[in-house]
């Protein structure tokens, strides 16, 4: 009828990888977390990290601090040293490091970091 406004299909790119998708999680207005997100697990070739937060006192010492990263499981640090995982944990971190919009910027000798977004810090 006039008046109305109808959906039209424009590409079906999309329909091939929307039937991949496994969960979405979103927390859109940041209720839930306040607009903070910490990065506490990740699982790298089928091996889950962060479970355990069994590192020690003096083994948090030699790893620098970052803000946002609660993340202390020895397993990680030694499948990263030397494991059959250890390539595919720093392709995984470097994907990580460089695909986002992060800017570094240092001034006086403090760094700071800024983003879009503050999901992203």
């Amino acid at each position: 009828t006039s008046g109305e406004l109808r959906t039209v299909v424009q590409s079906s790119n999309l329909n091939e990888e929307i039937g991949q998708i496994q969960y979405i999680f979103s927390d859109k207005t940041g209720t839930l977390t306040k607009n903070l997100m910490e990065f506490k697990k990740i699982s790298i070739g089928g091996i889950s990290y962060g479970e355990k937060k069994d590192m020690s006192s003096t083994d948090l010492k030699k790893i620098p601090a970052v803000e946002n990263v609660d993340f202390e499981d020895s397993q990680f640090f030694a499948d990263l040293k030397n494991s059959q995982n250890s390539d595919k944990i720093m392709k995984t971190l470097q994907h990580i490091a460089l695909c986002h919009t992060i800017i570094c910027e240092e001034k006086n000798g403090v760094r700071n970091y800024n983003a879009s977004s503050p999901d992203e810090l």
